[in-house]
């Protein structure tokens, strides 16, 4: 923040003279006191590890539905229905990953597909797997 102030009413000269902004500190929310339960301290941490527990065994299924769809890929006696099959299967792991992500607080997904090369068809296709041969007859 600048602030002007006169050296004298004569000269008019400015000098500027610079203030920190007031900042106000808060307390970390790891250290601040105990105002809780201790026993709903414990189940929500209990909740929490639950909840990572859980988001790891769906990462574990997304990437197994996304090297059996790359395997596929590279299958040239695969048959289209079986590919679709696949995609189906692994838009559905996307879909549960993404959903347990939002209850774990984790609210930017690019990055996390990124990283795990999610291919764009099966980022198209996220959702509950119902048949894609299904899905594509509704759409015609």
């Amino acid at each position: 923040m600048l602030i002007v102030r006169h050296l004298s009413n004569k000269h008019r000269d400015i000098e500027p003279v610079f203030r920190p902004k007031k900042m106000t500190v808060r307390h970390p929310q790891l250290t601040k006191p105990a105002d809780k339960d201790p026993l709903a301290a414990a189940l929500e941490q209990e909740i929490f590890n639950e909840k990572a527990s859980t988001l790891s065994r769906l990462i574990k299924k997304l990437e197994k539905a996304l090297e059996l769809l790359n395997e596929l890929e590279n299958d040239p006696q695969a048959t289209d229905q079986v590919r679709l099959d696949r995609l189906a299967e692994a838009g559905e792991a996307l879909w549960n990953v993404t959903i347990q992500r939002e209850l774990c607080g984790l609210r930017h997904h690019r990055e996390f597909n990124d990283h795990l090369r999610v291919p764009r068809a099966v980022r198209l296709n996220m959702g509950p797997a119902i048949s894609m041969k299904h899905r594509f007859k509704s759409r015609s």
